[in-house]
């Protein structure tokens, strides 16, 4: 059973999407209520339309505010009463956004680390103690980016790399302290990839110069992660721990 948070769009959903297509059910953690639901019901359509599931995976949507410690404790509490059991989370939930750095504003840098930093944190904190108390050699996949390696150029956004470093570092902490328990932690590092967000005439405009150093020539599609996500988190990778595996199309070898 596997945890998404931030699974109503874009690459949480997409993920989700592969471990249901992969047999697994899951919960969809969201800001929004009708978002979750609406997510439910989308990978469930892709679900019936691939048409070789032996069964109909069990997913449920959870609102949560994953910055809020109260919110993520009980929405962690409540999926584990529901599903009785949970073997994977992935915490995907954060936010983007940017401006110079001598011009960030204090309250929107601290927005930054309270959702992608704070939010993770909460999560993962949330999963390991539900693992070592039960006894479970569960998976945490942390969704970083290859933000947290290099400094995106042109676009100017010192909270957001700073925030996807940390995820990082997280990574690698987490898993050194809970090895001994059986517990995998791991990062996937997203290059750029093509989602709503990104297609206003600004956003277009930066797009075609991150194209040009990108060798495979093009941004991915939030359905190309999932595999790579699922095999993170199966028994296929089983040696695999305080790993951070870039998905860039070439982007950071440049």
């Amino acid at each position: 059973m596997c945890v998404v948070t931030g699974a109503s769009q874009g690459l949480g959903k997409e993920i989700l999407t592969a471990f249901a297509l992969s047999g697994a059910h899951g919960a969809v953690v969201d800001l929004s209520q009708e978002s979750a639901e609406k997510s439910v019901s989308e990978i469930l359509e892709a679900c019936k339309q691939h048409g070789e599931l032996n069964e109909r995976p069990d997913l449920r949507a959870y609102v949560c505010d994953a910055s809020k410690e109260s919110e993520v404790e009980q929405t962690f509490s409540d999926i584990v009463k529901d599903f009785k059991r949970v073997d994977v989370l992935v915490t995907n939930a954060g936010i983007t956004g940017g401006m110079p750095a001598e011009e960030y504003a204090f309250d929107k840098w601290k927005q930054m680390i309270d959702v992608n930093v704070h939010g993770t944190f909460l999560f993962a904190r949330a999963a390991g103690r539900y693992f070592i108390k039960e006894r479970i050699q569960g998976v945490v996949l942390m969704v970083s980016s290859m933000s947290g390696v290099i400094v995106n150029r042109p676009q100017k956004q010192s909270a957001y790399n700073a925030s996807k470093a940390a995820v990082a570092q997280m990574t690698k902490s987490f898993a050194a302290e809970w090895a001994p328990h059986g517990i995998r932690v791991n990062a996937l590092a997203p290059g750029y990839i093509q989602t709503a967000a990104n297609e206003d005439e600004e956003m277009e405009k930066l797009s075609k110069q991150w194209i040009k150093d990108i060798p495979m020539g093009r941004i991915a599609e939030p359905h190309e992660f999932g595999g790579t996500a699922v095999w993170m988190c199966s028994p296929a990778s089983s040696y695999l721990t305080g790993s951070e595996i870039v998905v860039d199309g070439g982007y950071t070898i440049l």
